[in-house]
């Protein structure tokens, strides 16, 4: 079973606080590699949802081949509607349906924790990727923000956020068995205050937030009793609610073959 049916969300999934920028990872590899032309590099996304980030890739690099893989159809349709000049491809993530050594650069964003086999999707990464390729992992790290307001409320979200994430570290350990190298971890820590009735507005909207999808009926409407009763107890929802987040970034790179000079491929 998968932890949320993303099939059932698709249409909802879309919002601001998922928007996407360029990313900036993409550009520092890219701007690391002045042997490839733009019409030579190939790009994934594995877990890609509804697609906003290859979008907003590929606006500034509009030559790019640029891949999306996601396993629920109902994302991927929203994907193609968005920007159907990009290759949308359903499949499993521990099964890439990719020629060895194809992809340049390949990310996986706020989406490996519904992945079952890490390890499995790891080597498939490592697998597509060319000599000199780079994988970049960005998603949250339970572990490191115990006071998020989701958390605070919903304590059974991070039980399971614990289960089915990975600490940072035994990450990048999966990372360097598979065999990339230059392994790097970087955690961006943010902190955010909102009023008590507005992050009750947030979490009655349930979709917002695959935390409070994944959890079972009774543990989300508990959550949801423990916010009424803050507000009630601060005076109108004037009071507000301190929240802590972090930001966990891993990338690696394949290791080129010795004395093989430039990969242009």
């Amino acid at each position: 079973m998968h932890r949320v049916d993303y099939d059932r969300i698709a249409h909802l999934y879309d919002e601001a606080l998922r928007e996407h920028r360029l990313d900036p990872h993409l550009v520092a590899y890219l701007g690391g590699r002045p042997e490839l032309a733009p019409n030579q590099v190939r790009i994934l996304d594995v877990g890609c949802g509804t697609g906003t980030q290859l979008a907003a890739n590929r606006a500034t690099f509009p030559d790019v081949l640029a891949v999306g893989l996601d396993l629920f159809a109902g994302m991927l349709a929203v994907a193609r509607a968005r920007c159907p000049e990009i290759a949308w491809v359903r499949g499993d993530a521990s099964r890439l349906p990719f020629r060895s050594e194809s992809i340049h650069y390949a990310t996986n964003q706020f989406s490996y924790h519904h992945v079952r086999d890490r390890p499995g999707f790891v080597r498939e990464v490592f697998r597509v990727l060319t000599p000199g390729g780079r994988f970049v992992m960005v998603n949250i790290d339970p572990w490191a923000m115990p006071n998020w307001a989701i958390y605070q409320f919903f304590p059974e979200a991070r039980d399971l956020d614990h289960r089915d994430f990975l600490p940072g570290e035994a990450f990048a350990e999966l990372m360097r068995g598979a065999g990339f190298g230059e392994v790097r971890i970087t955690r961006d820590i943010g902190r955010a205050s909102e009023p008590i009735a507005q992050f009750l507005a947030y979490a009655r909207q349930r979709h917002r937030a695959s935390q409070l999808v994944a959890l079972l009926d009774d543990d989300y409407r508990a959550g949801i009793r423990r916010i009424e009763r803050a507000v009630v107890d601060s005076e109108n929802g004037r009071a507000s609610v301190e929240s802590e987040s972090c930001l966990l970034t891993i990338q690696g790179d394949k290791p080129r073959r010795a004395n093989s000079g430039p990969e242009t491929g």
